[in-house]
């Protein structure tokens, strides 16, 4: 599986910039969270009253594969648990290449790659540096006088933060460069994956790990926790003795 989630920040997330991704990537799906306000026609909804296992049935009788895009409509945290889950139903079903949106990629599905797009100017934007930590890559929009001085204050704390500044438009391709850095985002991601389905088939092969030695995993391969709880999801291993939500 390949996942990759959009962050917006100073940026309107009603622009759509998941269409400019799939002229490029043509072989991706988009899968949108709505968890509030009405839905419109040809969406599938999830309603509260509705059971977990109910939805997941739902989704596998209802969603058609075929289609670019997808729209899921419920309560957040059905909706989260539920694009952690429906990815993995049934070969001829799942998706194996998707751009996830929420309302904050970084928050909503920490295990993907995260792409970030920023529109200066941004008041206070290091007051809640999460987001520069975790991100994988950041577009910034050549608008503004203070490209400059964002560019450099981002250099200082994360040199090694992939940073292409294009102004990416609703439907419109995208550059070479950004092509190609995202290229290179998703054959890291993907080697990341195989490398745990491997250890935890050489260390682990009764299906079960504990939240102890699935931390000392995280360490040993230099991976994000959230990934190694996404590839467990994936190949149907179960993390015991985990209360702090950390997989």
């Amino acid at each position: 599986m390949l996942a990759v989630a959009l962050n917006y920040i100073g940026m309107r997330k009603e622009k759509n910039i998941s269409l400019s991704l799939l002229k490029a990537f043509e072989d991706f799906k988009v899968v949108k969270l709505l968890p509030d306000s009405d839905s419109g026609e040809g969406q599938l909804q999830l309603c509260q009253p509705q059971g977990y296992q109910d939805l997941l049935e739902d989704i596998e009788q209802s969603w058609n594969p075929s289609e670019a895009w997808l729209e899921l409509r419920g309560t957040k945290d059905k909706l989260l648990r539920m694009v952690r889950q429906m990815f993995f139903f049934d070969e001829e079903k799942k998706y194996n290449k998707v751009i996830l949106e929420g309302d904050d990629g970084i928050s909503d599905f920490p295990w993907a790659i995260q792409i970030v797009l920023v529109q200066l100017p941004v008041a206070e934007w290091m007051d809640n540096p999460e987001w520069l930590r975790r991100a994988d890559l950041l577009i910034l929009s050549p608008e503004g006088k203070e490209n400059e001085d964002f560019t450099a204050g981002i250099k200082k704390i994360r040199s090694d933060l992939p940073l292409i500044t294009e102004k990416v438009q609703e439907g419109k391709g995208i550059s070479k460069d950004l092509e190609a850095s995202l290229k290179a985002l998703f054959v890291s991601y993907v080697e990341k994956r195989e490398r745990i389905k491997t250890m935890l088939k050489e260390q682990y092969p009764g299906k079960t790990l504990s939240c102890t030695q699935a931390r000392e995993m995280v360490e040993q391969l230099g991976v994000n926790s959230f990934l190694l709880g996404s590839v467990c999801d994936e190949v149907g291993y179960r993390i015991t003795n985990c209360w702090l939500g950390c997989f």
